[in-house]
């Protein structure tokens, strides 16, 4: 490292008011005295030494900038002079000295005084300086940093940590107005830090309005205010999903600047449920087909599974090799144990018996896991996927729904059904402890609440898609003829008392707006047109003249009949919703229901309705990265006009689409 050195203050001798201190009287001068004539003053009245830290900043300020502020001192011989005022200044030169950064007679600015002054001169600089307010440090370093300085070379140049640096520029983040209530006295240092969790200045005020009438102003209370519906990162969802999968989804982190625990907040708690919906019900998948009903909840109330009963995994021989693995922990866990209770272990040792506990729990876990359920108790229970208190997936097996509980036999029919033979046995299932209802929870809405589409769209899109699929279910009769064949027989053969797909006793859905939802749809004009052409004359005769005159239509007029009524019972669905009717899905593919071409997402009937983010996702993922930029600058409703535009009817009237992509969205 190049050697620097000091700049000295000018050398001519005069009576002045020096730099940081003033001259008791006018016998005083400032004169350029060589480092090597200065010794430590007895009558310096800080006896306490500064801290490392302290020292190490002042050291580092002298090297880069010089003396910025003379000593004080008082003459104890022609040639040697002891420092009353200065001392940490004085051992930094000397420092430097000895590091050859600067030569050990380098002159040093210094004021002359009569000893009679030593001692209140000390004590006067160490009481009555005071130190540079935070506020004027950020403000000194933004205009360094506006210069064109590097944050290590203000450190630098003032001696103090680039983190000390950076701590105070991060003030920026904060609204002029807070600073100045900070500069008044009006807010902690540590309230003002609180504020930086957001960048949003009116989000800033108007907390700090929330709270400034309080007897005491807290910085919890601020980040509290701030985070609002925000998840802690730290909290059981928050690791359940993990910070980086969160932010690699779009959602914004709200982090705590100041904290070295670099504490943060989710702040878009529906992205974040979202997520751990997402998470949890992939985990779901390999329980599905198995067990008679999976569920998912983001978090279940303590002791809500009492609310069910439970059927318990049968009992297998352990595995070998684990049995084997959890018999030599053991015997190693109690033979370091032995050595004088562990105060002869190596690190090695002791690392190696606290790791025996936790791989014990796995080893039990792991045998516990291995354990089947009949196939009778699996029929009748389910299983329910949560997250645990400490963030990590959570599975409860064999849990029965009180209604799922087998009947007890009378006493007399225990022994052998009518034929003889023993009765086969039933699942044992230990009753609920708790009267509390069943937790229920709807993942579906969930997911679709992170994209803005509320309760109410959704029940319009149901309807929607419902009405499109019975046109069309309406005019197939081999489709129609299937599906109500099929669920006739699920119920007349028993299978089933709940219809998947189809409500056979023909109770017509009817939307609650379906005056406004289907005016004038390409569903509505096929119904319609579909309804002029029925052969129903036949209905105006009595009965039963009316039945034998509909026997004898021709079989076509009985098909187009048929179906009609069969597309009146079709029941409505989102694909999205909690376990859809596969059989609903599959009947409108078999249909090959052309939906873009029955409904256009409008700003009115959708656009206008979901959050900003779902619609910018959606063009960026249908029409482009740039498309979806430029449309993520406009406001909301110029936002939904533009996807309106974008799904055009006609695909020449596209916007952003090629003709083959609109066509077929």
């Amino acid at each position: 490292m190049a050697k620097t050195t000091t700049r000295p203050n000018p050398t001519t001798s005069k009576k002045t008011e020096a730099v940081g201190s003033a001259a008791p009287d006018g016998g005083a001068d400032i004169r350029m005295i060589p480092l090597d004539k200065l010794e430590p003053s007895p009558l310096n009245v800080r006896k306490v030494a500064a801290s490392a830290s302290d020292d190490a900043e002042i050291l580092a300020s002298i090297r880069e900038t010089g003396i910025k502020q003379n000593l004080v001192v008082h003459a104890l011989s022609e040639t040697r002079f002891a420092v009353d005022a200065g001392g940490r200044r004085l051992k930094a030169l000397k420092q430097l000295a000895e590091d050859g950064v600067i030569p050990a007679d380098h002159p040093v600015p210094c004021l002359v005084e009569d000893e009679r002054n030593a001692i209140l001169t000390s004590a006067t600089e160490n009481l009555q300086r005071a130190a540079m307010h935070p506020a004027d440090q950020f403000e000194a370093f933004d205009k360094m940093i506006g210069e064109g300085r590097s944050e290590d070379e203000i450190a630098l140049k003032f001696g103090v940590s680039v983190d000390l640096v950076r701590r105070r520029l991060k003030l920026a983040r904060v609204a002029p107005e807070i600073i100045e209530q900070f500069r008044a006295g009006d807010l902690t240092l540590e309230c003002v830090m609180a504020f930086t969790l957001t960048d949003d200045h009116d989000r800033q005020l108007a907390v700090w309005n929330a709270v400034k009438g309080g007897y005491h102003i807290h910085p919890q209370s601020i980040k509290r205010q701030l985070t609002g519906a925000a998840h802690s990162a730290n909290s059981a969802i928050g690791r359940f999903v993990g910070i980086e999968a969160y932010e690699a989804a779009g959602g914004v982190l709200l982090r705590d600047l100041f904290d070295d625990r670099a504490t943060a907040h989710m702040e878009n708690p529906d992205l974040l449920e979202r997520l751990a919906i997402e998470k949890l019900q992939a985990a779901a998948k390999p329980f599905e087909g198995i067990w008679k009903w999976v569920e998912v909840h983001l978090s279940v109330d303590y002791g809500a599974f009492r609310s069910f009963g439970r059927v318990y995994p049968q009992d297998i021989e352990p595995d070998a090799d684990m049995l084997a693995e959890e018999e030599r922990l053991i015997a190693r866990e109690e033979e370091l144990a032995a050595q004088n209770d562990g105060e002869d272990w190596t690190d090695a040792e002791t690392e190696e018996y606290y790791a025996i506990e936790p791989r014990l729990r796995e080893i039990e876990a792991m045998q516990r896991e291995r354990q089947p359920y009949a196939e009778a108790d699996r029929a009748i229970a389910g299983v329910v996927l949560t997250i645990g208190h400490d963030g990590v997936l959570r599975v409860e097996k064999g849990l029965v729904r009180p209604e799922d509980i087998p009947v007890a036999p009378e006493p007399d029919d225990t022994t052998a059904d009518p034929d003889g033979a023993p009765s086969p046995a039933r699942p044992q299932v230990t009753p609920p402890t708790s009267s509390t209802p069943v937790p229920s929870s709807d993942p579906a809405a969930t997911l679709r609440k992170a994209d803005g589409i509320s309760a109410s769209l959704a029940d319009d899109l149901r309807a929607t898609r419902q009405h499109i699929l019975r046109a069309h279910l309406a005019a197939d009769f081999e489709v129609a003829f299937d599906a109500m064949l099929y669920a006739l027989c699920e119920q007349a053969l028993g299978r089933s008392y709940n219809n998947e797909a189809l409500d056979i006793s023909i109770r017509p859905f009817q939307a609650q707006n379906r005056e406004v939802l289907h005016a004038d749809t390409v569903a509505q004009k096929m119904l319609e047109a579909l309804e002029q052409d029925l052969a129903t004359d036949w209905m105006k005769l009595e009965k039963p003249d009316d039945f034998r005159a509909m026997s004898a239509l021709p079989i076509a007029d009985k098909q187009a009949l048929f179906a009609w009524a069969t597309g009146l019972a079709v029941k409505p669905q989102l694909s999205s919703d909690n376990r859809p009717s596969h059989i609903i899905e599959e009947i409108g593919a078999r249909l090959d229901v052309d939906v873009a071409a029955c409904w256009r997402p409008s700003a009115q009937n959708y656009w206008g309705r979901v959050n900003k983010g779902h619609a910018v996702a959606t063009a960026r993922k249908l029409i482009g990265d740039d498309y979806a930029e430029d449309r993520n600058r406009e406001r909301k409703g110029d936002l939904a006009a533009a996807m309106e535009r974008a799904f055009a009817e006609t695909a020449g009237e596209t916007e952003g689409f090629d003709a083959a992509t609109a066509g077929a969205s």
